[in-house]
């Protein structure tokens, strides 16, 4: 087949999560298997084309993401038009593909359920956390900005609320004319079947490959760092209040423990403070015991796993987490959260432990079961490696990728092209820039 990515988000240029982890591992998997696969992605620095491991990107310069799908569209369509794609596949995330299947209403178009922005608004701006001090900023900020006053939690007020709801709406409709939409966690597609009201025999299931580098998986596994590590953005649903709030029942029974944080900071609930100084303040009188080192080269993660012995991911809910799945090929005793795709990474007490999310207390025991019984934590990481080698496989993930490409061509095929008068409504109604 000839199969198209378009993702802002592609390594190295704009390797800003697990998106981009995502579609590099999904296209070398599939390149490999002799498909032909070519990538149209973002950069904040260039643009251009270039072919690595088989596989041909296409950079389009965009400072902006919102900006990324008008360019990237009239790019794909040039190009489809020069050698004819028979499927694309793009992310529910800013619906960057959304102008590339309006140009080319006649292409299969399978839409990769990630994290859509109305969770992440939901998530990140969670008004449990929210101080009055912060709804009291907002409050006045929606008054001078001269838009209805929005009491709770959002960075913007109402102004922000609105815009997220409006590229809600732009996500929503990219994902209603897909032809398959391929979710890599169970939870995930019944989330979004019950939120965008999605015909649910269109929603399949296809996890996320993961093809670990040989960094990771010499990392012994009976290792003695005493040391619990946190991966990902510092933000409200990633769960990193709650995992500040379990450190000192920890370190009552396990003095001696290091907790590090690795990773970017986002907005914290105190508008005057990022989430790594809400945190230093939260943790002041134990901040002998904690590190953050910001955020690390994804070159020198194998290095934080192999000097760390428990990785606790907490967040409220995630889709598919990336880190969860590095955690598994280093061979780490894991504590996440049972909200989203950890449910099915971890998916037995013989793999990891499970917690429900925004619980503290859950974490504590589940760390400090860890550290009072090396071998159970050992035990549990060589589970969790071998659990990755074989569900996650290149093997294993593109029988079930392939099939979806498979029916989305189908579906097309069956149906024609779009309707041009559709697309053009759509693209009218769901311009960021409106």
């Amino acid at each position: 087949m000839k199969i198209a990515f378009i993702s802002y988000e592609y390594p190295p240029d704009t390797a800003d999560g697990g998106i981009a982890t995502y579609v590099y591992q999904s296209a070398k998997m599939l390149s490999k298997l002799g498909h032909q696969v070519e990538v149209f992605a973002g950069s904040r620095e260039r643009s251009g084309s270039e072919a690595e491991a088989g596989v041909i990107t296409h950079r389009v310069k965009s400072l902006e993401q919102q900006d990324f799908a008008e360019l990237v569209g009239r790019l794909f369509a040039k190009r489809h038009g020069d050698i004819g794609f028979d499927v694309l596949e793009g992310p529910d995330y800013a619906a960057d593909a959304r102008e590339a299947v309006r140009l080319v209403p006649e292409i299969p178009f399978v839409l990769k359920l990630h994290t859509p922005s109305i969770l992440l608004l939901k998530l990140n701006y969670d008004e449990s956390y929210a101080s009055m001090l912060r709804k009291s900023y907002w409050y006045v900020a929606s008054l001078f900005r001269r838009i209805r006053p929005a009491w709770g939690y959002s960075p913007m007020g109402a102004a922000h609320r609105l815009y997220t709801l409006k590229v809600n709406e732009i996500e929503r409709s990219h994902a209603v004319s897909a032809d398959e939409i391929a979710s890599p966690s169970r939870s995930l597609g019944k989330l979004l079947v019950d939120e965008w009201g999605l015909d649910a025999a269109k929603v399949s299931h296809v996890p996320y490959p993961y093809i670990p580098c040989e960094e990771l998986l010499k990392i012994p596994v009976d290792t003695q760092t005493n040391t619990v590590t946190f991966i990902g953005r510092l933000e409200i649903r990633k769960g990193v209040i709650d995992l500040a709030q379990a450190i000192p029942q920890i370190l009552q029974q396990f003095p001696n423990v290091r907790f590090r944080f690795v990773g970017a900071a986002e907005p914290s609930p105190d508008p005057r403070l990022d989430m790594r100084q809400y945190l230093e303040k939260m943790l002041r009188s134990y901040s002998q015991s904690i590190e953050f080192t910001g955020v690390v080269a994804p070159k020198n993660l194998p290095d934080i796993l192999a000097n760390t012995d428990i990785c606790v991911f907490p967040s409220l809910w995630e889709n598919f987490p990336c880190v969860c799945l590095e955690a598994m090929a280093a061979g780490r005793g894991i504590v996440g959260t049972n909200a989203g795709g950890m449910a099915d990474m971890l998916n037995t007490e013989k793999v990891g432990r499970l917690i429900p999310p925004h619980n503290p207390e859950k974490i504590s025991q589940s760390v400090i079961e860890l550290l009072a019984n090396p071998n159970l934590r050992m035990q549990l990481g060589q589970a969790a490696r071998d659990r990755l080698l074989t569900e996650y496989s290149a093997e294993s993930v593109s029988a079930l990728q392939e099939t979806s490409y498979l029916r989305a061509i189908k579906q097309r095929q069956s149906q024609g092209a779009r309707f041009r008068q559709h697309q053009e409504t759509i693209h009218k109604t769901t311009t960021y820039a409106e």
